[in-house]
């Protein structure tokens, strides 16, 4: 399906994403990456070994999910949302992978104010003080009880949430942030 014919998980929330300094990047590509780790067989030089950590490779966020499981997002609206998993596939070719188009999973909320790292610790486990949590940084966890992926920007955090919960996880944001809906 493509962006024309779709609507966004927070469509009509312009407003709601404006007075938090939010924005919301629908329909963007993404595919989900198996490759099992072996000696015999190294990994692509595009796929950070790191835990937690992402990199960029050619105008895409490419994620350490785990130990052989990443995520390559597209940063642009306009490749064809199959076309990312059929060029990986074609890169990967000759090695042992899997990559499954998740591209209607997840839609992208991205938070660029001063508070929000302060805003986000309050429903979320994990430590986003800048001592431990900083740009390059990812991870899977539970925000608001809400399953989602963080991204660490240099400028902004995204957060990565399957649409069903995209309106509610907006709400609680908003709340926190004292600007309720």
């Amino acid at each position: 399906m493509t962006a024309d014919a779709s609507r966004s998980p927070v469509d009509g929330r312009a407003g709601d994403l404006e007075r938090l300094g939010a924005r919301e990047l629908p329909y963007l590509a993404q595919a989900d990456v198996r490759i099992p780790r072996s000696d015999a067989d190294p990994l692509p030089p595009f796929l950070p070994i790191e835990p937690n950590t992402w990199v960029g490779w050619i105008g895409r966020d490419v994620f350490w999910l785990g130990p052989d499981e990443w995520l390559v997002l597209d940063g642009t609206e306009t490749i064809e949302q199959a076309g990312l998993a059929a060029e990986l596939t074609t890169l990967l070719s000759g090695t042992h992978h899997s990559v499954v188009d998740v591209s209607a999973n997840r839609t992208v909320l991205e938070l660029t104010g001063d508070d929000r790292h302060e805003l986000l610790s309050t429903g979320c486990a994990l430590d986003l003080h800048p001592r431990s949590w900083s740009g390059g940084m990812c991870a899977q966890t539970l925000l608001a009880r809400v399953p989602v992926i963080l991204q660490e920007r240099s400028d902004a955090t995204r957060v990565l949430v399957r649409p069903s919960y995209a309106n509610w996880l907006l709400d609680w944001v908003l709340e926190g942030a004292g600007r309720p809906a």
